[in-house]
């Protein structure tokens, strides 16, 4: 799928970290384009094309595209076997991270930016009914999909239990769970987070290792799903390295 995405920084990030997802770059006529896009579109081999400001305006369907869009496609997905190798690198922080029917694709980049924050293995998805690599995860992430492999899966469940077969440990979010700052955890580490509405499905939940939640002491009864992953990865990385 084609898509354009917009915006001086998001469009240099986009050309210098994941060139070969970048197919051309349109400028608005009658302002001096960024030079330091302009080189990246070159390094990149990426052809470059002046319209007017109006074609700009509706490929950004209104958004604030400071005269230059950029579009983009050819998504590639890793393979599972990619992610767990990455894992046991030397040197390795070995997390991994599942989103088990997301929907938004501005969380997906959002959870993503965090994996690469705690020097994640990569970032595992479903195929169908959830969101996928689209321009909008790429917004989100800000660059982080250049250095985190996102593998997409049939079976969120079956993965699970491939994972565990593997040796690592799964742990799952869930409200109902054990407080994260009380709950045991092992490594290499699976940390599952559900769709923004349902949390994890049924039997999801049942294949993972452990079910934890975060304490919830004000008013309101859950956090966004990545800000939650944010503060299960960091956590999850201070006990690694706590005990290493």
């Amino acid at each position: 799928m084609k898509e354009w995405l917009y915006g001086k920084r998001t469009v240099l990030e986009h050309l210098q970290t994941l060139p070969d997802t970048c197919e051309r770059l349109v400028v608005a006529k009658g302002i001096k384009p960024d030079p330091e896009i302009l080189e990246a579109a070159r390094v990149a081999g990426v052809a470059v094309e002046e319209l007017p400001r109006e074609k700009l305006d509706a490929l950004a369907v209104g958004g604030n595209h400071q005269g230059v869009c950029l579009r983009v496609g050819g998504w590639e997905y890793a393979e599972l076997d990619t992610l767990i190798e990455r894992t046991r690198r030397p040197g390795a922080v070995p997390i991994l991270f599942i989103l088990d029917s997301v929907q938004d694709p501005r969380n997906l980049g959002a959870v993503a930016r965090v994996a690469d924050g705690v020097g994640a293995g990569g970032l595992i998805i479903p195929k169908d009914r959830a969101a996928g690599l689209t321009a909008s995860a790429a917004r989100s992430a800000a660059g982080a999909l250049a250095s985190i492999p996102v593998a997409q899966v049939v079976n969120v469940a079956r993965t699970i239990r491939e994972l565990k077969d593997e040796g690592f440990f799964v742990m799952g979010t869930a409200p109902e769970g054990t407080e994260l700052f009380k709950a045991k955890i092992f490594f290499p580490l699976v940390i599952v987070l559900g769709a923004e509405d349902k949390g994890l499905r049924p039997n999801v939940a049942a294949n993972c290792d452990i079910l934890a939640s975060l304490p919830m002491e004000g008013k309101v009864s859950s956090l966004n799903i990545s800000v939650a992953a944010g503060v299960f990865g960091y956590e999850a990385l201070r006990r690694f390295r706590a005990q290493s």
